[in-house]
């Protein structure tokens, strides 16, 4: 009988250990991917950085404010990354008319957001502010700001 339970207690100590290893590893991989420092949300970051850049570009070029995403195809975006229209799909250019040529005077105008995948249904969007920063935020804080500027922008998702 004490054979019977010392097996018994083995195997159960080798399922915990086994499963709190998973849970570790599942954590992990969990915090690679959602974190704010992950490649995904760098890779969001980065991209929103070429749209932001692209935006200030065209209103340089032209002394226009792009209002498609043809416009963006006139700058170096291209050239920056050769396959922009297939990753743009999950970002929501906000285009504007009257943004003011230094971007820093920008800082509280909303140029564009991810809208789509897991790091974006988890309550919380990249956003690219019009002084070319990008932050996290809060879903409902982005409908907030949107709605507050909507007298001034139309959004289209791309």
């Amino acid at each position: 009988m004490a054979r019977w339970e010392n097996s018994v207690s083995r195997t159960l100590k080798v399922a915990a250990a086994v499963a709190l290893f998973s849970l570790l590893v599942v954590a992990r991989l969990a915090w690679n991917y959602l974190g704010t420092e992950s490649v995904a949300s760098e890779s969001v970051k980065y991209q929103l950085g070429l749209i932001g850049s692209s935006i200030y570009e065209y209103h340089s070029s032209t002394g226009r404010w792009p209002a498609k995403l043809a416009d963006l195809a006139q700058t170096s975006l291209p050239v920056q990354s050769y396959n922009w229209k297939l990753w743009m799909p999950p970002f929501v250019i906000v285009w504007h008319d009257d943004l003011k040529p230094n971007p820093k005077d920008n800082a509280g105008v909303v140029l564009a957001y991810h809208n789509k995948g897991l790091l974006a249904e988890l309550g919380r969007k990249w956003v690219l502010w019009g002084d070319l920063r990008t932050e996290y935020v809060k879903t409902g804080r982005l409908r907030a700001l949107l709605d507050q500027q909507a007298g001034t922008r139309t959004d289209k998702q791309n």
